[in-house]
């Protein structure tokens, strides 16, 4: 059987992530793979079953990795692989996650989970591991006061949206930590370019990212186009990009994107359009690197630091 490519045409506008195309796959192209995944006790209320369209479209997908574990069919359940609470079942028209597993294999809310105790534990230390960047990054002068300022507050505001959570006593449900562990993902994207040799493993994948309230899956050039965007932004705001730069970037960014959604037909990439986009994200990354490289040598030339 062929393996899976869950490729998602997105048209990456400016600065965020707009309309996706949704990946079309089908129980023969499934690539069997086991999971380890371990949960924990259900929360105290009963767990609320969610009931799929018979006439809808599913795949489940593990979140800490990304990797697709098989198509969803709500009469046959999981085709090719294994169901292990941990994973979660995405929709194939919108990629919006619209469910999770419980212990017995039951479909369920995703807030009708509690989190599992080893994400929570890694939510709370890559929080605090930010945090001791932040003030090292500012004590050794590597972004200025409003930069450490903006960092602050988003990491502030990803702890005042855990308390909220948290205020009716009860443990973090599997929405709300996968929520948080996404931001997270975000903030320690931003961090990234002012800590030199600095790098963060991502607490759940990077192909997720949030749309409108909603926590989507998208395939890995897109995810690694909306990265790219993000770092433009960060770069420039650290000073290491100029107008003319983020202009160019991004049109370049937006042009890859749009030649993806060209070449995808159902959902599917060929494999030398893959290599295709693949080549120009990597001209456009060697384009910026060039850029920041020679902003950098300017700013030493004339006596600022640089990272």
């Amino acid at each position: 059987m062929k393996s899976v490519r869950v490729f998602l045409a997105a048209a990456l506008l400016a600065s965020s992530l707009a309309t996706y195309q949704a990946p079309r796959v089908s129980a023969d192209e499934v690539t069997t793979v086991r999971t380890t995944t371990v949960t924990t006790d259900s929360l105290a209320a009963p767990a609320a079953v969610v009931t799929l369209s018979p006439g809808g479209s599913y795949f489940v997908v593990d979140p800490v990795t990304g990797v697709m574990k098989g198509v969803y069919d709500p009469v046959r359940g999981l085709v090719g692989a294994t169901i292990a609470p941990g994973l979660v079942v995405v929709d194939n028209t919108s990629n919006r996650v619209v469910a999770t597993f419980d212990a017995s294999g039951r479909v369920i809310a995703m807030t009708n989970l509690p989190a599992y105790d080893s994400l929570v534990v890694s939510i709370d230390a890559r929080r605090a591991e930010l945090e001791r960047m932040i003030t090292s990054g500012r004590a050794a002068n590597n972004f200025g006061e409003v930069t450490a300022v903006a960092l602050r507050e988003e990491l502030a505001s990803i702890a005042a949206q855990e308390s909220a959570y948290r205020a009716s006593g009860r443990p973090l449900n599997y929405e709300e930590a996968l929520s948080l562990a996404n931001r997270l993902n975000a903030l320690s994207d931003r961090v990234v370019p002012y800590m030199r040799g600095v790098t963060f493993t991502p607490l759940i994948s990077s192909r997720f990212v949030t749309t409108s309230g909603n926590l989507v899956i998208v395939d890995e050039l897109s995810a690694r186009n909306l990265r790219m965007q993000r770092r433009v932004d960060d770069e420039y705001a650290a000073g290491r990009l100029s107008n003319d730069h983020v202009a160019r970037l991004k049109s370049q960014l937006n042009e890859v994107s749009s030649l993806q959604t060209k070449y995808t037909k159902d959902g599917k990439l060929k494999d030398s359009r893959s290599k295709l986009i693949v080549t120009k994200l990597d001209k456009v990354q060697t384009a910026m690197d060039r850029d920041i490289a020679d902003i950098n040598a300017k700013r030493s030339r004339i006596g600022i630091k640089v990272n």
